[in-house]
């Protein structure tokens, strides 16, 4: 399948693709694939078109609220609440591929059973407490040995940076940055 992300307008950046990258070289039949905030879909249309690619099974959730942070509250795709519509236009070619799950991320974690994720891409809520709150309602559902991750692990946001620094000290887990990401594989 021929890729169309780079068509669709959001925050995505190329180096985001090497946290994808390394994850997508560990995916073997029925990988689940979590992203939480999925804001227009381009980095749901990256990874959907890499999984189909693999030629393997592969479930991939996309959750949102698509209603926006709180920064995003004077955008017109928020203000006029397009931001869902066009993110379903946006992953069209791969919809057949994709459930969508329209609620906070900490919450649709209890959709979920232990030990049942093989990665999951934190990019919702970046607030210290949203992070820290994915974190802690997630990290149960990663499988021993699969990948944890998100991105803007950035000065640009710091309580991305210090809670997932915090979570994982706790855990004497490292944390790797890829690019503006960051990734942790759990034991």
């Amino acid at each position: 399948m021929e890729h169309f992300y780079e068509d669709i307008k959001g925050y995505m950046k190329d180096s985001n693709t090497k946290l994808f990258n390394k994850v997508l070289e560990t995916v073997d039949d029925n990988f689940t694939w979590v992203e939480l905030g999925s804001w227009t879909g381009k980095s749901v249309a990256y990874c959907v078109v890499e999984l189909v690619n693999t030629n393997k099974k592969f479930k991939f959730y996309a959750i949102d609220t698509w209603q926006g942070a709180e920064e995003h509250q004077e955008l017109d795709i928020v203000k006029n609440d397009l931001l869902y519509d066009t993110y379903l236009k946006n992953i069209s070619p791969v919809q057949q591929y994709v459930t969508n799950l329209r609620e906070y991320s900490f919450d649709a974690a209890n959709r979920f059973e232990n030990n049942s994720v093989d990665f999951c891409y934190v990019d919702a809520d970046h607030s210290y407490e949203g992070v820290m709150k994915d974190l802690k309602a997630w990290y149960p559902k990663i499988k021993s040995g699969c990948f944890f991750g998100g991105d803007d692990y950035t000065k640009g946001w710091p309580g991305v940076q210090r809670a997932v620094q915090e979570f994982f000290k706790e855990k004497n887990i490292k944390v790797i940055k890829l690019g503006r990401c960051w990734c942790v594989q759990k034991p």
